[in-house]
């Protein structure tokens, strides 16, 4: 027969009992606040042994997260419930007490008999949910009557314990997502970086290492803009703010490597925001798109050598012509027929922007070029050539919900004359600068490829004289926009083209590409941009001039 030691003598005074096991657990956490509360918990209640395990519910046991008996502490075993008091306190999920004759009422069970184990007390450890997570219990070798203050003991420290295990499985978890997402950063093909706001580089994923040929340590603690070309480094210099005020960003750039290799990108950016939505980084993901602008660099290849391929010697007038893309190929277009055409005595210029840009507004312009081509071979006025066009194109698009705008000017070289068709474009402008006056030459047209049946009229203008100067442009010009949104505007271009009208062709039609550059600096150019410049003179000029 064991002694009988009542358990309210080894708790004397219950608030001294808490401070006590409080005091031992106060500046500890994890492992160690496990630790220390089995060996305060076994001394303030005198008992032989205490532990706290967290339950495994699919193998149903109990793994030990720290356990005292004797003096010493162990930890991360196992221990199968079945034929123990644990499992009667996962079962009712509620403190259980056995007072006495443990071995009696669990005799299958050796480890008891191997203690002498007299008494049990165990609480469960549950989740916000009420599910069972793991259980806090002591064991002695003496009887432990039924006690009030040991059971508070119990509650208040099973809850503590309960609390310590849910945040440790909660940044286990955190830590387990963490750094599955690392691995697929770090394993993925595409370029991943994060940066503050002064674009120093904090991480970087081997992608982005071999994007810049370089090793993970020269590239963190320095700055992303030692790996862009020099018209990027400015645009994110300038756009900064923009670029870190929203939550999204999508670019297309340029990388430039450490041995000055230029690599094309794009550009996928987020902000990294903590708990509180505070902003901590800015989380980069980069695509090399070197393979995807090989072939389209083919094809702008190929659509540079759709302009003209010769410039001619026109008596009496210069002309100059630039189209600018805002991706590698675009749907602007402008032309010079001279020479091949009928009447031969005739020069034309041709300026069209076909809608939206990219591959598939290039190839409609490369149809309307042959189709232009053939038919000004051929006798006819503007506006037999333009109507024939029109029909041929409305065919070719009519589902695809395409159109493409159209200025068709011809210069009569004898009487110094214009003739013009308009389908749908800007008005081309005529300036006098004896007079200072601009005249906007207008007319009715629908844009090509809306109407198949449209029958498009030819427009005169007779009094052209030495000086005047002939503008036909595309809305890419002015409605090209600086960092706020501002329009470049109609009356800025016609102000340069007054500005600079001592020129020749070509140096107005610089004037005009180089004040809109200035203009949209730091801004990314929306839309292609395309000019043809004439100036009329009394002596002969060379041909065209053009570039891409």
């Amino acid at each position: 027969m064991h002694a009988s030691h009542p358990i309210q003598s080894r708790i004397a005074d219950e608030n001294t009992a808490l401070r006590s096991i409080l005091e031992g657990t106060a500046t500890t956490t994890g492992g160690r606040f496990f630790d220390a509360l089995v060996a305060n918990l076994a001394r303030v209640l005198n008992t032989h042994s205490a532990w706290v395990t967290e339950y495994l519910e699919d193998t149903r046991q109990l793994r030990a997260l720290a356990y005292w008996a004797d003096g010493k502490l162990t930890r991360d075993f196992l221990i199968d419930i079945a034929g123990t008091p644990c499992e009667t306190v996962v079962l009712q999920s509620g403190i259980v007490h056995y007072p006495d004759h443990m071995i009696r009422l669990f005799p299958g069970n050796a480890a008891l008999k191997t203690i002498n184990a007299a008494s049990y007390l165990g609480a469960p450890l549950l989740d916000r949910d009420g599910r069972v997570i793991g259980n806090l219990a002591v064991m002695d070798v003496r009887p432990m009557p039924e006690e009030p203050r040991a059971r508070t003991i119990f509650q208040i420290f099973a809850a503590r314990a309960s609390a310590e295990l849910q945040r440790l499985r909660a940044e286990a978890q955190r830590h387990e997502t963490e750094e599955k997402y690392r691995r697929i950063i770090q394993t993925t093909d595409e370029g991943f970086l994060l940066m503050d706001s002064e674009f120093v580089v904090t991480d970087v994923n081997q992608a982005f290492c071999r994007m810049v040929a370089a090793g993970r340590e020269e590239i963190v603690g320095r700055s992303l803009l030692q790996f862009v070309d020099e018209d990027y480094r400015q645009f994110l210099m300038m756009n900064r703010e923009n670029l870190f005020a929203g939550d999204f960003t999508e670019l297309e750039g340029s990388l430039i490597t450490l041995n000055r290799h230029k690599i094309p990108v794009l550009i996928h950016g987020n902000r990294l925001r903590d708990n509180r939505g505070t902003v901590i980084d800015s989380m980069l993901f980069v695509t090399d798109l070197t393979l995807q602008k090989r072939s389209i660099a083919l094809a702008a290849e190929v659509q540079r050598s759709l302009l003209p391929e010769e410039a001619p010697y026109i008596e009496g007038l210069e002309v100059a012509g630039r189209t600018l893309s805002c991706d590698e190929i675009g749907g602007d277009y402008f032309d010079f027929v001279w020479d091949q055409q009928c009447p031969r005595d005739s020069f034309s210029m041709v300026v069209g922007d076909v809608t939206g840009h990219g591959v598939e507004a290039a190839l409609l312009m490369t149809t309307v070029r042959a189709f232009l081509r053939m038919r000004a071979s051929q006798c006819g006025g503007g506006s037999q050539i333009v109507t024939e066009m029109n029909r041929h194109l409305a065919r070719d698009v009519s589902n695809s919900g395409r159109f493409m705008t159209l200025s068709f000017i011809r210069f009569d070289v004898a009487s110094r004359s214009l003739r013009w068709v308009r389908a749908g474009h800007p008005p081309a402008l005529v300036y006098d600068p004896v007079a200072d006056r601009f005249t906007e030459l207008r007319g009715q047209g629908l844009p090509l490829g809306v109407d198949d049946q449209y029958q498009y009229e030819e427009f005169v203008e007779t009094n052209i004289g030495a000086g005047q100067i002939i503008a036909i442009g595309t809305d890419g010009i002015w409605e090209a926009s600086d960092r706020q949104r501002n329009y470049y505007g109609i009356e800025r271009f016609r102000e340069v083209i007054r500005q600079n009208a001592t020129l020749g062709a070509k140096g107005i039609l610089e004037a005009v590409f180089t004040d809109v550059k200035i203009f949209t600096l730091g801004a990314r150019q929306e839309d292609d941009i395309t000019l043809v410049v004439a100036k009329v003179g009394e002596s002969q000029k060379p041909g065209p001039e053009y570039v891409i």
